[in-house]
């Protein structure tokens, strides 16, 4: 009776630290996830119209945080800057060996994303494009982790009209630390659970 119990207890409770493993690492997940705007005049495009532009030229507009997303921590908070080079971008030399770079100092420390490829590029909407590119960002928490920046510019008025961008960037998520603590306390307990187990059907046997 005492055996069948155990058999039926501990796979339970194995599966309840499981679960809460689980539901503690998706509340406690970290990200890089926040929009951003440039500020001022003389971006400009080519070749026109934009929808056909394959390079961007953000001049002196300022980079800045328009918005953070639940879970984000990339440490900035709207307004805060960002630095993005080359400012002139030609998304078709974009490469490993000439990536696109941002980087910003939050509270959260200095980060760099280094962007290496264009993913893809919507040119459906006329005088309007928009480029997703993917790479890496480095700083805090997070090492080499996969990152996507898309990028928006519009020209509402067409040809000649100011040039407006924006865009958003999210990284993948990471484990916070007290997760891993978590995880490290959930896996003992699994192991003491099967160590009774064993002791109990061995003084039964």
């Amino acid at each position: 009776m005492k055996t069948a119990l155990c058999k039926i207890v501990v796979p339970a409770l194995a599966a309840a630290f499981i679960a809460t493993i689980g539901a503690s690492s998706a509340a406690q997940a970290a990200r890089i996830d926040f929009a951003f705007v440039a500020l001022g005049n003389g971006i400009s495009a080519a070749p026109t119209p934009l929808q056909d532009a394959t390079s961007l030229n953000l001049g002196d507009a300022s980079i800045v945080v328009s918005g953070t997303l639940a879970g984000d921590a990339s440490g900035l908070s709207p307004g805060d800057a960002l630095s993005i080079s080359p400012t002139d971008i030609n998304f078709a030399a974009v490469s490993a060996a000439d990536p696109l770079t941002k980087s910003w100092t939050g509270t959260n420390g200095s980060f760099t994303e280094t962007l290496t490829t264009v993913s893809s590029v919507d040119r459906t909407s006329p005088n309007a494009v928009t480029w997703d590119l993917t790479g890496t960002v480095t700083g805090g928490a997070f090492h080499n982790v996969p990152v996507s920046m898309i990028i928006d510019a519009t020209q509402s008025g067409g040809p000649g009209a100011v040039i407006s961008v924006s865009g958003t960037n999210s990284s993948a998520a990471i484990p916070e630390p007290s997760t891993w603590v978590m995880m490290a306390l959930g896996f003992a307990g699994l192991g003491f659970l099967g160590y009774r187990k064993t002791r109990s059907d061995n003084a039964l046997a």
